[in-house]
């Protein structure tokens, strides 16, 4: 009877080494080919023929408070609350609900407070915490430092309402006009939560952060005239433009001003000179459909996420319309690849549409990235999406090098690239995928995500940018 005891713990003994032994294989494995990955994108990506020399960048910078969410929420009283998607924000509970909602789809989202009461409540509790930091923050002031850090040869000038304590982290080499200085900071709030965090009942599925903010010059676009003006006397060769999503706290009539004054501007630009758009989320409808309908044929390229792009098709009736209000964790491959090329040809320059500048589409979400553009107006697209999508992995475990295990890849090992597509079996020695759909390009590439994620404040903006300075603007497309 000992003897059968004593066979059973070795074989017992013996069975768990072996299962670890083939953990550490299976591990070492994906580690393989993570790392194949790493090293088929830095052997693709090279710099484009013509470079950007001078950009002009704005208009939303602020100054971010970052904490905890659920650190934050529990110190308000606050408990998950019902799943609600508020368009703005005007009480703790509202702010609860909103939150709740994105936290437990795992998805970025972004909205304002209407009462600086309670906004200025909140500032103050999180500014109690043991753990918060200060960023530079707004989409146009993140642009800018990601460019000057990956090309401190090219000229940056930055214009939005720029206080103190921003104006002392961002870089030197920025350029900013003395009349974007302002006397006291915009502070926004970024609220991140982790990976599988648990607050109350809710798990988040992934990694992630809400943003909320009050503030008089971004949500006003004060700086908008002093935007379109200083680009001229900089001789801009790129015009990097965000912080339209910040008008849908203020009144109809509004709106429809600054919408009308950003598609004046952008039409007196010239067409060499490629503007790019960075959205943010949304959760107005009628600004989201004015955006669509006047200001992105008047861009040369959009960069949007899967909010954000899944909201456009829901406003406007496009390809998978009811994905915005039923989708969970990340989006289908072939969803969004659908929604871009609805994008290009529904606001985008053809034959038919001379009028529209607009020639490319950059995705980018947690798990991967897709490019699409007018192939004849836009070269060394594979480099940009490579470097865009390895600069994802970078900014989130804030390294200079990716590492395994410290990075994962999420995506299926097979999937559709779109609609009616017969289905692609991903190959980590061939990170990159390039098709063509009806007259226009597209670029896939997964991110390799990470694990233990420090620093998910602007990655949308540090990706956008970094595609657009690995990328090639071609004004001959429009020739004859």
């Amino acid at each position: 009877m000992w003897t059968k005891t004593i066979g059973l713990g070795l074989f017992t003994v013996l069975l768990a080494y072996l299962y670890g032994k083939w953990q550490d294989l299976q591990r070492q494995s994906l580690d393989e080919r993570e790392q194949s990955i790493i090293e088929s994108w830095d052997a693709l990506i090279t710099e484009p023929r013509r470079k950007f020399r001078r950009i002009s960048v704005g208009i939303n910078c602020n100054l971010d408070l970052i904490i905890s969410g659920t650190d934050l929420l529990t110190s308000l009283g606050q408990n998950p609350g019902e799943s609600l998607d508020s368009v703005s924000l005007e009480t703790l509970e509202d702010l609860r609900n909103t939150f709740s909602h994105y936290f437990q789809k795992g998805a970025a989202a972004e909205r304002t407070f209407t009462d600086k009461h309670v906004y200025k409540q909140v500032i103050e509790t999180a500014n109690k915490l043991p753990s918060k930091e200060h960023y530079v923050g707004g989409n146009a002031a993140l642009m800018a430092v990601k460019v000057a850090e990956l090309f401190p040869q090219t000229k940056i000038q930055l214009i939005g309402p720029i206080g103190p304590v921003l104006k002392d982290l961002l870089p030197r080499s920025i350029s900013i006009p003395d009349s974007s200085h302002i006397s006291s900071d915009e502070v926004h709030l970024i609220m991140e939560y982790g990976l599988n965090e648990n607050w109350g009942s809710l798990t988040s599925p992934v990694a992630n952060r809400f943003i909320t903010s009050y503030d008089e010059s971004n949500s006003k676009l004060t700086s908008l005239n002093k935007f379109f003006s200083n680009h001229k006397h900089f001789d801009s060769d790129l015009i990097l433009l965000s912080g339209l999503h910040l008008l849908e706290t203020q009144g109809l009539a509004f709106i429809v001003e600054k919408i009308n004054e950003v598609k004046e501007g952008l039409e007196k630009i010239q067409l060499d000179i490629p503007v790019h758009l960075e959205l943010a989320s949304m959760a107005s409808e009628e600004l989201v459909g004015s955006i669509l309908d006047q200001i992105v044929p008047r861009v040369t390229s959009l960069g949007l996420n899967e909010q954000e792009l899944s909201f456009s098709a829901h406003v406007a009736d496009g390809p998978h319309f009811d994905d915005f209000h039923t989708r969970t964790g990340q989006p289908e491959i072939h969803k969004i690849s659908d929604m871009i090329l609805w994008l290009l040809k529904t606001y985008g320059y053809s034959k038919q549409n001379p009028t529209s500048r607009l020639t490319r589409v950059h995705f980018h979400s947690l798990t991967y990235h897709i490019v699409g553009t007018l192939p004849s107006a836009w070269h060394n697209t594979k480099s940009a999406v490579a470097a865009g999508t390895r600069m994802a992995g970078r900014q989130a475990c804030d390294s200079k090098q990716l590492t395994p295990p410290e990075i994962e890849l999420r995506i299926p090992k097979t999937f559709q690239l779109f609609s009616g597509d017969e289905g692609h079996t991903f190959d980590e020695n061939n990170p990159v995928l390039s098709w063509e759909k009806e007259g226009f390009q597209f670029v896939f590439s997964p991110v390799l995500v990470c694990i233990s994620p420090l620093k998910t404040v602007g990655l949308g903006d540090s990706i956008s940018a970094t595609g657009l300075m690995y990328s090639d603007f071609d004004i001959s497309y429009r020739e004859p």
